[in-house]
C-alpha cells in the first residue's frame, strides 16, 4: 500500500482527487490514518483506476471503523458487514436522487461512506456532495445564533423508496424498530473543529421545541441554503473509481438522470469510534 500520495482539491472548499495508492490490498494503519487526516480536511477523496472487488471494496471501508449495517439488514437478521449493491433500472427506480445524509435518521448514523461503479450508463449517473461546513458558514450571524444549540427530529419518513428496493414488510419493521432519532441542527466535527449544519431535506422531520410553522420556516431556509451550488462539488463517474467521503457534515444527491439504462453501485459504510 503507497503512503506517498499526491491530493488535487476538486472544488473551492472540499472534495479532493488523490493518487498514489494502490486500494486492492488491505490498508495499513499508516494509510488509514493519512487518509482520515485528509477526509478531516476535504470531506470527499475519489480515488481512481482501482478496480475493486466486494471483498477488497470492504476491506478498505473497514479500515477506517467498525461495520456498519443498515437498519433494513438489521431487520432481516444481518449480523455481518458486506457490500451493499444498489441497482436501479426502470423497473426498479432510484430513490437516492434526493438531498439526504445516509441514515440519519438512525441513533448511530454511519460516520464514512464508501462507493464504486459496478454498472455506469452510457451518460448521467453523477453524484453531488454538499460542504455542510461551508453552508454553516455562510449563514448571517444572527441565524447562526438562532439555531445553535437546536436539536431536531429525523426519521425514515414512509418509507416509500424502501418499500420499492426491499418490500413493504421490511419498511414497516424498519419504521417500528428505528422510529427515528434526535440530532443537534448544529454540530462540530471532532477532527476539525468546524461547526456544521446536521439537517437534509429527506429525513429531518422538525426541530424539537418549535412550533410546526416555526420547525417548517427554519427548516425551509436552512434545506434550500445548504443546496446552493456554491457549496457542492459533481462527480461524473468512471470505471474504477472508489470514493470515501465522511457522512457527517455533508449531504449527497444521486441524479437520476440516465433511465431506461441500468446503473449498479457498491456501497459499504462504517462507524468510527467515538
Amino acid at each position: 500500500m503507497a503512503t506517498s500520495l499526491t491530493v488535487t482539491p476538486l472544488g473551492g472548499s472540499f472534495g479532493a482527487r488523490v493518487s498514489g495508492a494502490d486500494l486492492r490490498s488491505a490498508p495499513s494503519e499508516e494509510f488509514a490514518d493519512a487518509v482520515k487526516a485528509l477526509l478531516d480536511e476535504h470531506l470527499v477523496l475519489v480515488f481512481s483506476d482501482q478496480f475493486l472487488d466486494d471483498t477488497q471494496h470492504l476491506a478498505f471501508a473497514l479500515a477506517f471503523g467498525r461495520p456498519y449495517i443498515h437498519p433494513a439488514g438489521r431487520v432481516l437478521g444481518r449480523t455481518e458487514a458486506r457490500v451493499e449493491h444498489i441497482v436501479d433500472t426502470v423497473d426498479q427506480p432510484p430513490y437516492q436522487d434526493r438531498w439526504h445524509t445516509d441514515v440519519s435518521w438512525d441513533v448511530e448514523p454511519p460516520t464514512y461512506g464508501t462507493l464504486r461503479p459496478c454498472e455506469i450508463p452510457p451518460r448521467g449517473g453523477d453524484t453531488i456532495w454538499v460542504d455542510m461546513r461551508a453552508a454553516h458558514d455562510a449563514l448571517s450571524p444572527v441565524m447562526q445564533a438562532l439555531i445553535e444549540g437546536l436539536e431536531a427530529w429525523h426519521d425514515m419518513g414512509v418509507g416509500r423508496s424502501f418499500a420499492g428496493k426491499a418490500g413493504q414488510d421490511v419498511a414497516r419493521r424498519m419504521r417500528e424498530q428505528f422510529p427515528g432519532a434526535t440530532h443537534p441542527v448544529v454540530d462540530v466535527h471532532p477532527g476539525n473543529s468546524r461547526r456544521y449544519l446536521n439537517v437534509n431535506k429527506e429525513f429531518t422531520r422538525h426541530i424539537v421545541g418549535m412550533t410546526p410553522d416555526e420547525s417548517e420556516g427554519v427548516l425551509r431556509v436552512l434545506v434550500d441554503h445548504a443546496a446552493n451550488p456554491n457549496f457542492q462539488i459533481r462527480h461524473s463517474w468512471s470505471p474504477g473509481d472508489l470514493v470515501i467521503w465522511d457522512e457527517r457534515c455533508t449531504q449527497h444527491f444521486a441524479v437520476a438522470d440516465y433511465l431506461p439504462a441500468r446503473r449498479e453501485m457498491a456501497r459499504a459504510a462504517v462507524r468510527a469510534a467515538g
